[in-house]
């Protein structure tokens, strides 16, 4: 989280003696030099209490830094918002470029500069710009600001094309670790993100998502949870899954597990499995890319990849539908002209 900006105060210039008051960026100067520190004291202030009485009103953004916006955002939603981690993290990655900025520098060009500064992938500094968006709005919503300036995000990148083929797949199953294979097995027959896969259990739970087997359903989200815009819902499991799952250990009580601990994190374990399948650009979220993609390819309509996939319609018709053989079929038989 951005450090809070620290108070007026007042320094003596070493160049020429003359007192300035700091805050934030800015430098004011008292019109007071060396001989007359009890009358800068007083220039400082009768600053702090103009700037109280300003404080009173909505800022103008040229008043306030970034960070101070950042934080203001940071304070109220962290006590509300379900991921947690992800708006700290974005912060986080804001911090260093914006948070001695004044909120009135905010342009077209600043918000470029924060992409080649940041040298990340589009999504996510379209991800880390929107918090600073969010991070303005409610600024401007709880008149900490007159007016919330305009952040301008990047082209969100072109989806991945990238999916598993059969002998792929089959490749990486060889090469995995048993928790992989676990993982990769879920993953490729329900199409869930990797959180939610490797967060389930055995048994009901109030905020991790838990296998019923008894009557063949994955319940990704706990007892106590709500959705977020990461939908995870609930699926049916496939016979072959589920005649599968019920031969697997259930010590430690999580899916996904090595010697009875929990294993969270499986990037490490995942790359090395790819790496020695002999594959390249596969990362646990090209299972998902896989499943759904495989799904339309065998015929799913788009109501029930809807539904089963937990994903939104728009996303399955941009990304997915294409792969569906039956895709605008009607209409094609339509232009099927005698010329």
């Amino acid at each position: 989280m951005p450090r809070k900006r620290k108070p007026a105060r007042l320094h003596q210039r070493k160049d020429d003696g003359a007192y300035i008051i700091l805050d934030g960026g800015k430098q004011i100067r008292t019109g007071y030099g060396e001989g007359f520190h009890e009358d800068a004291e007083n220039a400082l202030s009768e600053y702090i209490a103009n700037k109280k009485t300003k404080a009173k009103k909505n800022s103008d953004p040229s008043d306030i830094t970034i960070g101070e916006v950042l934080v203001h955002y940071a304070e109220e939603k962290v006590k509300t918002v379900k991921d947690k981690d992800r708006l700290l993290n974005s912060i986080k990655a804001l911090t260093p470029f914006w948070a001695d900025l004044n909120a009135d520098e905010i342009n077209v060009e600043k918000c470029l500069e924060y992409s080649r500064f940041r040298n990340k992938a589009a999504w996510t500094v379209r991800r880390e710009l929107g918090t600073l968006n969010a991070a303005l709005k409610f600024a401007a919503k709880t008149r900490k600001i007159t007016y919330a300036p305009i952040v301008t995000l990047p082209e969100k990148g072109a989806a991945k094309d990238r999916f598993l083929t059969k002998d792929e797949l089959a490749k990486l199953l060889k090469e995995a670790a048993p928790h992989i294979e676990r993982f990769i097995k879920i993953a490729i027959h329900t199409g869930r993100r990797k959180t939610a896969i490797t967060r389930l259990k055995w048994h009901p739970s109030l905020y991790n998502g838990w296998v019923d087997l008894e009557n063949g359903v994955i319940h990704f989200l706990g007892k106590a949870e709500s959705e977020t815009k990461k939908r995870k819902g609930a699926v049916k499991i496939p016979e072959k899954l589920l005649k599968e799952m019920q031969t697997w250990d259930q010590d430690g009580g999580y899916v996904i597990s090595h010697k009875g601990k929990p294993i969270l994190r499986i990037d490490k374990a995942f790359k090395a499995a790819v790496k020695r399948a002999g594959l390249i650009d596969v990362t646990p979220h090209t299972l998902k890319h896989t499943a759904v993609t495989w799904a339309f390819q065998h015929g799913m309509t788009l109501e029930d990849a809807t539904a089963y996939f937990a994903t939104s319609r728009e996303t399955l018709e941009n990304v997915y539908r294409s792969y569906s053989p039956d895709v605008l079929k009607r209409a094609a038989n339509i232009m099927n002209l005698e010329l």
